[in-house]
């Protein structure tokens, strides 16, 4: 029997799920609106899976999403200012517009997220790796990137006045400006 493809779903699960009202998993379907509704409402997701959500314009300040994977979320003009993202996976995200001050972002995920006008003022970032993500009038001021991985990063333009860059990685090299020992 050959295998069949990852996309291949049979008539009558895909009408199971219908019938269900959308309560059936399918691979590449976004995250299930009771599990966003309860995020919203507890302030927290540790470790879920909220991948693919559309999160446009949600206040998610000070919610805790610590180990979550958040890729390919949208989050533009979101509100997730002093949220823990701590061990998150955010790639493909998109944070346009974004605020992120004092969110906390250590050693999360952030490749090929597009970071367009996204805010990480006063933000942690420690071990953070930001692998081929896109930063477009990026604000990094007293923002804390110890050890951050931004050798691949596609800078159009980004602010980092008074940002912490200690043993940080940046496209033209290591940098080790305000480390202390």
């Amino acid at each position: 029997m050959g295998q069949l493809s990852d996309k291949f779903y049979p008539l009558g699960v895909v009408l199971l799920g219908i019938t269900l009202g959308g309560a059936l998993s399918l691979p590449g379907q976004a995250a299930d609106a009771d599990l966003i509704e309860k995020m919203v409402r507890d302030r927290s997701c540790i470790n879920c899976d909220l991948s693919g959500a559309d999160l446009r314009r949600y206040d998610l300040s000070g919610v805790n999403l610590a180990g979550a994977d958040l890729s390919d979320v949208n989050f533009f003009q979101t509100d997730l200012s002093g949220a823990d993202l701590s061990r998150t996976d955010l790639s493909y995200a998109y944070l346009g517009e974004t605020n992120l001050q004092r969110a906390i972002l250590n050693s999360a995920e952030l490749h090929r997220a597009n970071l367009t006008r996204a805010d990480f003022t006063d933000a942690y970032l420690f071990d953070t790796v930001f692998g081929e993500a896109y930063m477009e009038e990026t604000v990094f001021v007293r923002a804390v990137l110890q050890r951050a991985d931004m050798g691949d990063v596609v800078f159009t333009s980004a602010d980092f006045s008074e940002a912490v860059l200690c043993n940080a990685i940046l496209p033209y090299g290591d940098y080790r400006y305000q480390c202390r020992e």
